[in-house]
């Protein structure tokens, strides 16, 4: 059977350039000899179809690969999306060079997620042009389960699961998608379970293994009907073939750089300040990969300020007399092409010089303006640039706040020098609606025209809304800027105060109302036993604290070890004597510390199964709190689809735990306790909270305290643990 392969293309041409025509701005040629130009042209072919928008796109994978070009010394250039490649190329020293890429991600089980890669060795020689081709090929090992029709003579409610030791998928009845792997040195071999109903009502199982399983290799589990001895299957005639085949390419589908706008003479990312009159030239260079086919400027002052019957115009095709009164202003361009360069990637390669001469900026009036750029290739990828102009006569401006830098007690405010003539330059601030400012510096030593300066201020109110204006001896802006503080949020029945005793299991919430806190009562409750319970005679304050009581759970020898816990989120569902909880609440605030009245005993452990803690050992508890973004995990089990923060399953052969280094986690903080606390009642414990990033804003906050650290790998002793008032400290 002949399959698709995928792969991942990179053309890179090696060229020594001169173009006299944007010799001023650009250096395209080493008078050495010794310099060639590099032009990154990836190229991307794939069999898998996009089925839904969970699958990574064509363009998706195009912004998330990652382009490496090193030499003997190490990495010289890096690249995160095409976009991000240079549309002029990228000049190199003669030398021998690797290149490496790759796409996607790269995670150890997913029906989403592909990943690609690719290493190609070249040299770069001065004068002369050379062309690389990267084959990146698909890294996955790709598994896909295939039914005969005679299957549902023998067989209902089939199932199923293959995987390894990092990562595992459920293929529910015949679902027919494409299962991608990561495999590792710790993951070699993919095993395959098959569970089904047998006519008679009966389990069936049958479990086999992929050993060695290869990357950019498609496995399909074929499940027959076989003619050989029930016996032999487990009484159901049934026989798995495993097909392997090496995926082939069809078709190619070309990736490239974006076109690019970059500012020769100011930075494009900060806004062009001044007073009318005084502002200078300002050069563009445009450059496209494939070419242009439009090329356009915009602004809503346009049709005022330059005659024109509309706000935009495209250099390319425009009449002779809009083209005449935008020259006649000031606004000028010149256009370069390399038809007679050696290689397909120089040729198709253009590039555009404007000039827009002091004269020309000098048409814009007092107050804030944007010229949009906006370049559209002959592919039909477009690129967008918003270039702010800012004409004052004023000394100070006072910017907008950066959301992220809004916390709940403190602050960054931003403003900008329009003019050097100004001394003790800072904020004034103040609480809305309040009468007296309050001035704090921008510690701006040597004022500067266009320079940005900040001040951060603290003591500010959880939930307030602030103003303030840049500010200096001789001069205040006149229009403030507002923001208003993080709240200070706290957590729902955070005192443990509201149970519902009278249901099975124990639930900590009212009877009816909607969940924030939850146990693994719901597992244990199947045999008889709460393991977290309302306690009046241990606690802090109000009636009640909540007791976590770790145990055996079951009836004689058939049953598992419990630990007593409570967690922010839902119990979802038991598989067989194991959980599956959905962790996370909606939250937003950016607390600095977790505060907990906590009373810890240990016990012995007497169950274990996992190295982390061995019978004999004391028992350990732990209390650990998140702060995570908006990412979600998906979960298939019998009928139900979940999508929480994070999935926690405890089933050995598919577990899933938290992982405090998640790309996903903005603030962590824990506290094991490997002893008892002190005294007979609760104490207060503080549990900082480290930030990760202070870029992000939370979407959700995690939070779990457990008598016994290991419960999810079903170890521990009888040790209890006794929490009540939960505060977040701001």
């Amino acid at each position: 059977m002949k399959m698709k392969k995928i792969f991942f293309a990179c053309a890179a041409s090696l060229a020594m350039l001169s173009f006299s025509g944007c010799s001023d701005d650009i250096n395209y040629q080493d008078p050495t000899g010794g310099e060639g130009r590099v032009f990154l042209r990836p190229l991307l072919s794939s069999d898998v179809k996009v089925e839904s928008r969970a699958i990574l796109t064509d363009e998706e994978l195009h912004e998330s690969a990652l382009i490496w070009i090193s030499n003997s010394k190490g990495v010289v250039r890096k690249y995160t999306g095409t976009s991000s490649i240079p549309a002029g190329g990228v000049n190199l020293v003669s030398d021998n060079y690797v290149a490496e890429v790759w796409a996607g991600d790269s995670v150890p089980a997913s029906f989403e997620h592909r990943y690609f890669k690719g290493r190609e060795a070249f040299a770069v020689s001065g004068g002369r042009t050379t062309q690389v081709d990267i084959e990146c090929r698909i890294a996955n090992t790709v598994v896909a389960v295939d039914y005969d029709d005679a299957v549902d003579n023998v067989l209902t409610d089939y199932t199923m699961t293959v995987g390894h030791v990092a990562g595992s998928l459920v293929y529910e009845g015949r679902d027919n998608r494409l299962g991608y792997f990561m495999m590792n040195s710790r993951a070699t071999g993919l095993t395959y379970t098959l569970t089904a109903k047998k006519a008679d009502g009966s389990e069936f199982t049958f479990t086999g293994e992929i050993a060695d399983a290869k990357p950019a290799t498609k496995y399909v589990l074929h499940v027959k009907h076989a003619d050989k001895p029930a016996e032999d299957f487990g009484g159901a005639l049934i026989s798995i073939v495993v097909d392997e085949t090496m995926i082939e390419v069809e078709d190619t589908i070309e990736l490239y750089a974006a076109p690019t706008v970059e500012g020769t003479n100011f930075d494009l990312t900060k806004p062009i300040i001044g007073e009318q009159g005084k502002l200078t030239e300002k050069k563009l260079w445009i450059k496209s990969t494939k070419g242009f086919s439009r090329l356009e400027f915009a602004c809503p002052e346009f049709a005022t300020l330059l005659g024109i019957s509309g706000n935009d115009f495209n250099i390319f095709g425009m009449a002779e007399d809009v083209t005449a009164r935008i020259e006649a202003a000031g606004f000028s361009f010149q256009r370069f092409t390399h038809e007679a360069a050696e290689t397909e990637a120089e040729r198709e390669f253009e590039e555009v010089k404007v000039i827009m001469s002091a004269d020309f900026m000098s048409l814009f009036p007092n107050g804030e303006h944007t010229l949009t750029v906006t370049v559209v290739d002959n592919n039909g990828r477009t690129t967008v640039t918003p270039i702010q102009i800012v004409v004052s006569d004023a000394k100070l401006m006072t910017d907008e706040v950066i959301d992220h830098e809004i916390w709940a007690t403190h602050a960054t405010l931003h403003g900008t020098v329009m003019k050097a003539d100004v001394a003790n330059v800072g904020f004034n601030y103040r609480e809305a609606g309040t009468q007296a400012w309050t001035f704090v510096s921008g510690n701006v030593a040597a004022p500067a025209e266009g320079l940005n300066y900040s001040a951060e201020i603290t003591g500010l109110t959880p939930g307030t809304t602030y103003e303030y204006v840049a500010t200096s001896d001789d001069f205040t802006a006149a229009t403030p800027v507002t923001f208003t503080t993080e709240a200070a949020s706290q957590l729902p029945n955070a005192g443990m105060e509201t149970w519902n005793t009278s249901s099975t299991p124990y639930l900590i919430a009212a009877d009816g109302s909607s969940m924030f806190w939850d146990s693994g009562n719901h597992g244990s409750a199947t045999m008889g036993k709460n393991i977290t319970t309302p306690e009046e005679t241990i606690k802090h304050s109000g009636n009640f604290s909540a007791k976590l009581e770790s145990q055996f759970v079951g009836m004689g020898a058939i049953g598992k070890f419990a630990a007593g816990n409570i967690f922010v989120g839902d119990y979802l569902a038991t598989d067989g004597t194991d959980g599956i909880l959905g962790w996370g609440r909606a939250f937003t605030s950016r607390p600095k510390a977790l505060k907990v009245w906590v009373k810890y005993t240990p016990q012995t452990v007497t169950y274990s199964k996992t190295d982390l803690l061995k019978k004999g050992d004391m028992d350990q508890g732990i209390i650990y709190a998140a702060l995570v973004d908006d990412s979600k995990q998906s979960y298939k089990y019998k009928e139900n689809t979940y999508s929480w923060p994070c999935i926690v399953r405890t089933k050995s052969s598919d577990r899933n735990l938290f992982d405090k280094n998640g790309s996903n986690v903005i603030a962590y903080g824990e506290r094991v306790f490997t002893e008892a606390t002190a005294g007979d009642q609760l104490v207060e414990i503080e549990i900082p909270l480290d930030y990760t990033t202070d870029t992000k804003r939370p979407s959700n906050i995690i939070l779990t305290c457990s008598a016994s650290r290991y419960g999810d790998y079903f170890t521990g002793g009888p040790s209890v643990m006794y929490v009540d008032d939960f505060e977040l400290v701001y």
